[in-house]
């Protein structure tokens, strides 16, 4: 047969062309075989798409509970901030009104009653730096010159204990 169809390039399509033309070559099935191995595909495609809807479902479940475990998040949050923002409140009401309190509380104490400082501290030196410094002499608005001059208060009597003759 080979011989018979001339190939126009090299001896390969001849070769080829004879395989697929012998009915030896190729693989004998029966019509039952045919159907079984079709049953088969069946039945492993029905397998695979149950597994696969099975994976949808759990899927979908888990997204549905992620939803609503970060809805609930949501909502706690949501409180949470609420909450927060009324405390700040009342803690801001509660400090004024220890304050108008504390305010009020002041005004009403009564001051001490102790004497008005009148006289110079215990702590302080006595007061004969007072003494010791010379007082000046009032002149009367008529009087001028020598008349002026009041001369009989300006000396101290201590000032003259104090200073010694040194020797």
């Amino acid at each position: 047969m080979c011989n018979a169809v001339k190939p126009t390039t090299g001896g390969e399509s001849c070769h080829a062309l004879r395989f697929a033309v012998m009915p030896s070559a190729q693989k004998k099935t029966s019509p039952g075989d045919a159907v079984s191995a079709a049953e088969r595909r069946l039945n492993e495609a029905v397998e695979r798409f149950k597994q696969l809807k099975e994976k949808s479902r759990e899927g979908k479940k888990l997204v549905k509970r992620a939803k609503k475990s970060a809805k609930a998040a949501s909502k706690a949050a949501r409180e949470a901030r609420k909450a927060a923002e009324q405390a700040r409140r009342d803690f801001r009401k509660a400090s004024e009104r220890a304050e108008k309190q504390r305010k009020k509380a002041a005004k009403a104490r009564a001051p001490l009653a102790t004497p008005k400082r009148r006289s110079t501290s215990r702590l302080e030196e006595s007061s004969t730096r007072k003494r010791r410094k010379p007082q000046r002499a009032r002149t009367r608005i008529g009087e001028v010159g020598e008349d002026a001059v009041d001369t009989e208060g300006t000396e101290v009597p201590e000032l003259d204990a104090e200073v010694s003759v040194g020797r």
